[in-house]
Parts: C-alpha cells; structure tokens; sequence
C-alpha cells in the first residue's frame, strides 16, 4: 500500500507531506486544527535570518493544498490504527465545521453578519473573532468554520450565504484510509504562563508569553505591529526573562532549545520598530549552537541589547503606571537591583503536544520520560521508531526549531519513500502496531 499519513500540518508535516508526495506517493494530512501551518504561523519574524515567518510558509500551505497527491484533512484526529508496516487501517475521526467545504468559497460575507463576538485564540485572547471564522488571513484551507460552543444559531449567516454552505446539521463522522506508512509530526506546545508564578503573569496585565508577543509585534495581530502593550500603551523598554519552565526541577530539566535566540529575535523586532527602545535580556547561559546564531547574538549586542547573567528573582507590578519592576541580583557587583520596564517577556519551555501522547498510544510508540516520542536509535535511526513503517518529524521527539524541523520531516519523507521502494518489508525486525490499541 504505497500511500503514506502525516499526523500534524505543522512546517514539518507539510514538508514531509510534499517530500513524499513529490517522491510520486498518495500523501495524507490531518490536522486536528481548523488549518494547516501550526505555530509558524502565528510568527512574526523567523530566526536567525529575520525573514517574514508567513512569507516563507504560505507557499508551502498552498502547494500542500494544490499539489495532486496531498490531501489535507482538517479539524480532525487519527482514532485508531491497525495491521502492519506496509499496510496500515487507520480510522480518522472528523469534527463537523458546519460549513459545507465543497461550496464555500471563503468569501468572508457570513463573518460580516455574524453578531456573536468572543476573544480570538490564534491572537492569545488579545484581538476578537466571530462564531463563524477562519484561523488566521491565510488559513489553508481558506473555509470558514462555526464555533458551536458560541454560535446563537441566528441564522444571520445562512440568510447571507448565496452558495447554501452553512450546514448547522452536521455531525462528526469517521473515515477509513489504508496506508502503507505514517509519519509522526504532531509538535509541541509551551508551558502555561504561570510556570514561575513569581513572574507575575496572569497577576500583572503587562507580563506576557513569548508566543503572546510574537502576535502583538506581527503586523497581522491585534495591535497591527505597533508597539502597544495590553493595557493599551505604547511600550520602549521591554525585559525578556528566559528558562521560564526549562531546565527546572519543577518544571521541565530539560533544555527547550529555541528560547534564547527566539528572545533575541524578538527584541530585535522591538529596536527595529523603536530607535529610543531598551531591551534587556535575563539568561541563565546564552546558547547559540545553530547556524548563524552566534551571529545574531553578538550584533545584537553590538547594537545595545543588553544581556543580564541571571533570572531575576520576582517581578513586580508599579500601582501608578502599571509597568513590571524587575528584581534581579547584578552578579557582577552582588547587588540585589530592580529595573521598569514597559513590558516583560516570559520565554517559556517546551513541551509535548497535548494530543502527543494519545497518538503514541494509538501507534504503540514508546516515549521517553518527558513525553516526547522515542527514536529506535538516536546515533542511527533518529527518525525511526520502535514500530516499523512509523516515522518522526521535528519536535514530536524533542524541542526543534524551524529549520532542523524542517530537515527532519524531509529526512522522514526520504526514509519513507525509501521503505516504499523496498516493497514495504519489516526487514529490520521493528515491530508492528498493536491491534485496537488505543
């Protein structure tokens, strides 16, 4: 059976998706979201070569949905998985959107007319959507979908619709595929806020996420790219705090990886929109191994970002202005100091995709003890796992980037072809997926 599943539409299930499919090969997608992209998204900018993020994965969402051996299904979820390397039964469970895909066109008039208004989740909370809605502007596929949850069933929408694609009787449903191989690349997600509550987030309204920065500097999110902080004024001196969740004892011990140069970037984007901008960054150790990253560090530098040896020790809010004060200890004189600043940035650690261990399960994968998938071998199958014909891709076996997840899912995508061109044969002894587990 020489077609092949991803499980996730991150960068790295798209890459892999048109590796495989440009290898000649039936591809299928799911994605358990509304659209493929994942968090690459939601980026503003991309590391270490500050390119527009969207610019770059646009072209790659829209060549996964054109290309003529992928199929990208959305909103929906791998339920279970059967049989062995080569030909595997997998039951895909779909999650109704209440518009019908085949006639919507994605016109946007049903938005338009929609009066329910709620927080939208792809901008953190910070912009409004409608009950009926797409991800974000370049959402692939560019169909609409009803948030039950929050729709009053007005009607509005159906009233405007001239193509009779609203369809509130929908049903979730299941679909069948035969494949011959799957590759695993389901991400991650980070840590909540709160993982040091001395940091004040969720307490003080100007402490935010990395992941809620990355959307108030895009030019595509709530504030439009302005420097406005939450509270609704412009911010100049912004402080980044790193290991929010890595490599603590109570938290996660591990590294995340990407933080350190990922808060670089982001306080560059800061002093590229503010000449008068003073950014700080609070480090245990900067570590800066890929490639031109070491770069970026020290122009950085060079350029009047300041780095401060040591996580501070608690941030407090100033009841006048609302701005964080930051406690830290200056280890060079072994003084305790405090700075204001407009703005505190939290980069948090991180983790497993909440569906993450669930698709282990389904797969019977082994995981380490983090939850992240296990590779067969780390020196000698990296992208392999202890099921045969099932593969990994980028960070579902540990935190990535956006380029070595992208040179993961392509090596995925070779292995694959490579076992559909040895006629699918568990020849190396990996075993098979168990049956009905789940």
């Amino acid at each position: 059976m020489k077609s092949a599943l991803v499980i996730g539409g991150g960068v790295g299930g798209v890459q892999a998706a048109l590796d495989i499919a440009e290898g000649g090969y039936q591809t299928f997608v799911v994605e358990s979201t509304y659209s493929i992209g994942g968090i690459m998204a939601a980026l503003d900018k991309t590391f270490p070569t500050m390119d527009c993020s969207i610019c770059i994965l646009g072209p790659k969402l829209v060549d996964a949905s054109k290309h003529k051996n992928i199929e990208l299904i959305t909103a929906a979820e791998v339920k279970s998985v059967e049989g062995v390397p080569g030909d595997f039964k997998v039951t895909i469970e779909m999650s109704p959107r209440y518009v019908d895909m085949t006639v919507c066109n994605g016109c946007g008039a049903c938005v338009d007319v929609c009066p329910v208004v709620v927080p939208n989740e792809w901008d953190m909370n910070l912009k409004p959507r409608k009950a009926i809605h797409t991800m974000f502007a370049q959402s692939v596929p560019m169909r609409f979908a009803i948030d039950k949850d929050v729709c009053i069933e007005c009607g509005m929408c159906m009233h405007v619709c001239g193509l009779n694609a609203i369809d509130l009787s929908q049903e979730p449903g299941t679909r069948e595929l035969e494949v011959g191989a799957i590759v695993v690349a389901a991400g991650v997600t980070t840590v909540k806020g709160d993982a040091k509550e001395q940091y004040g987030y969720g307490i003080h309204e100007n402490v935010v996420t990395n992941m809620e920065f990355e959307r108030i500097i895009c030019a595509s999110g709530p504030t439009g790219g302005d420097l406005i902080r939450p509270d609704g004024k412009p911010y100049h001196r912004v402080a980044f705090i790193q290991c929010v969740g890595s490599r603590d004892t109570k938290c996660h011990e591990y590294c995340s990886m990407y933080c350190c140069i990922a808060s670089i970037k982001e306080g560059r984007l800061v002093m590229e929109h503010s000449d008068d901008s003073e950014v700080s960054v609070f480090y245990n150790d900067m570590r800066a191994s890929g490639k031109g990253f070491e770069e970026l560090y020290v122009r950085s530098e060079e350029e009047g970002m300041r780095f401060v040896k040591g996580l501070p020790s608690e941030v407090r809010e100033n009841p006048t202005n609302k701005n964080p004060i930051v406690v830290y200890e200056d280890t060079t004189t072994g003084t305790q100091k405090e700075l204001e600043v407009d703005l505190v940035v939290l980069a948090l650690a991180l983790e497993p995709s909440p569906g993450l261990e669930r698709i282990a399960g389904v797969l019977g994968l082994e995981c380490d003890e983090y939850g992240f998938v296990k590779e067969r071998e780390l020196q000698n199958s990296p992208l392999e796992t202890n099921v045969g014909g099932v593969f990994i891709a980028g960070a579902c076996s540990g935190p990535r980037d956006i380029p070595e997840t992208v040179s993961e899912a392509s090596g995925a995508a070779s292995r694959v072809c490579a076992f559909f061109e040895q006629a699918g044969t568990d020849s190396d002894g990996a075993r098979r997926v168990p049956r009905n587990r789940e």
